[in-house]
């Protein structure tokens, strides 16, 4: 935690500090350029003004001064005076130096100074003295030079006019960029100061900003552990990049099992596609996902039926980055929903097809036949002798009974076939033609007969009791025999009848016996 708070520490120190670094560098580089303008203008009137006191004082002394204490050189005398005057100036504090020079032979010699007598400079030691070398050939101005004693100095020089004479004023350039010294000094203290103050004070904030979000994320980690919900993240292409455990105990893969894949690699090939269609239309669209159902594959092979729900997430810049959601098992639910529906359709003792359900194939297959100009048939059984085994073995005998014939029955017809039940022990059958043999459609139906009969009338045994079922067999050919559900049932029951009346256990085709 706190490396990562260093990084950020250190990205908004460089954000919030190079301004004012670049800001104290501009204020740095005005404040040198302002105080060197000032100091060249204050060096350039201090000596423009001795220069001229000194060539007004050589010039009356050249006229007037022939005392004996001079040799009667008026230039001594001026010299003598010179070298007063600048002994008594005081600038300690501004640190100046007065010098005045001359050249004599090969070297410079200094006749009046404010200090100690500076020694002579050759001429050859031309980056010597460089000031006063220009004030000797009779230049005057402001610039940064080695003086006597090869040291950087702040200097102003002038010829002293009809006299062989330089005059120099040279303060060290360290007096010069002391102010600059002391405020950068100052303003970095300030910014060291300003971090300091920014690091514990934004150390502080992260504290307590890391402390919410562990309290945050343990209590986030308590919901997703409380929660028998799959939790997940998927990127933009559906990869997974985080899955709750909940998900072994939904699907029997571990989280890091599922982390790197997608959905579709657990489901079948044909679902992935169907799934996979919705899912990129929604991120197309950027949409939720609200309660897709799915079918995926357990680890062992069984199917699990899961409801998906999902929010997209994006980037700072509005990118769709991926989607945050549950999947929850609804299997169970699932189950409960085939089994409402088993028993909305199908006989809850045999299994077969209940009235309603055959009632409706019925009335689908004569629309059917009807268009596509081919014949099915409806069978209408009824079980010979069956109250006789209720009355003397009880229903629940019966009911084995029941159950073995329609097992029998199931067996007997062909898988697209459609046996129901739809009385105590009444049955219907019915049988589809064969379309594309429009004019013999029903070869088969003899030889399915004979099996139906044949398997109903071999003995059953239920608790040791071994009894003989018989079967009447009433057949309707649709929609050669009625126009609707109710004329069709209505011959086949007819056809059924007239089997009893004939002697039971055969076959009676509507106005036709076999």
């Amino acid at each position: 935690m706190d490396g990562n708070f260093n990084k950020k520490f250190l990205k908004i120190l460089v954000t919030i500090i190079t301004p004012i670094l670049v800001i104290m560098l501009v204020f740095s580089l005005y404040l040198y350029d302002r105080l060197k303008d000032e100091k060249k203008a204050f060096l350039f009137e201090k000596s423009a003004v001795i220069s001229s006191m000194i060539s007004n004082v050589a010039s009356f002394d050249r006229e007037y001064s022939k005392e004996k204490e001079f040799a009667y050189l008026p230039s001594t005398a001026t010299i003598s005076q010179v070298q007063n005057t600048f002994q008594s100036l005081d600038e300690k504090e501004l640190q100046l130096e007065y010098l005045l020079g001359m050249i004599y032979d090969d070297h410079i010699d200094f006749i009046a100074y404010s200090g100690l007598k500076p020694p002579p400079v050759k001429l050859k030691d031309s980056y010597l003295v460089i000031p006063m070398r220009k004030a000797l050939s009779g230049k005057s101005g402001v610039s940064v030079e080695l003086n006597y004693k090869n040291e950087k100095v702040f200097a102003s020089y002038h010829p002293i006019a009809n006299t062989k004479w330089g005059l120099v004023v040279e303060q060290p350039y360290s007096r010069h960029i002391k102010p600059l010294y002391q405020t950068a000094m100052m303003s970095s203290f300030a910014v060291i100061l300003l971090i300091i103050i920014l690091y514990f004070i934004l150390k502080r904030y992260d504290a307590k900003h890391q402390k919410h979000i562990q309290y945050s994320e343990h209590r986030f980690q308590q919901l997703v552990e409380s929660s028998d919900d799959f939790i997940w993240e998927v990127n933009a292409h559906g990869v997974y990049k985080y899955a709750s455990k909940q998900v072994e105990n939904i699907l029997g893969y571990t989280s890091q099992e599922v982390v790197g894949k997608t959905p579709f690699d657990f489901m079948t090939t044909e679902e992935a596609k169907k799934v996979a269609v919705k899912f990129m239309k929604l991120i197309e669209q950027e949409e939720r996902i609200v309660n897709l159902e799915n079918i995926n594959i357990h680890k062992d092979g069984h199917e699990v039926y899961l409801l998906t729900s999902g929010t997209p997430f994006f980037d700072e810049r509005g990118k769709i980055l991926g989607y945050r959601g549950i999947d929850r098992d609804i299997t169970p639910l699932k189950q409960k929903q085939k089994e409402i529906e088993h028993l909305a359709f199908y006989d809850t003792l045999t299994g077969l097809a209940n009235r309603q359900n055959i009632n409706d194939r019925i009335s689908q297959e004569i629309n059917y036949t009807r268009r596509n100009n081919f014949e099915s048939a409806l069978l209408f059984l009824d079980l010979d002798d069956f109250k006789v085994i209720n009355d003397t073995h009880g229903h629940d005998h019966g009911d084995e009974v029941l159950k073995t014939v329609s097992h029998r029955i199931l067996k007997s017809i062909r898988s697209f076939d459609i046996a129901g039940r739809i009385g105590g022990d009444e049955f219907v059958i019915l049988v589809r033609g064969v379309q594309e043999n429009n004019e013999n459609s029903l070869d088969h139906l003899e030889s399915l007969l004979k099996r139906v009969l044949q398997e109903i009338n071999e003995p059953i045994v239920v608790n040791s009791f071994s009894h003989h079922v018989g079967v009447s067999i009433g057949v309707a050919i649709l929609p050669r025999d009625g126009d609707n559900l109710e004329e069709i049932l209505k011959c086949a029951d007819n056809a059924m009848y007239e089997a009893k009346h004939l002697g039971k256990n055969r076959v009676v085709f509507h106005k036709k016996v076999i």
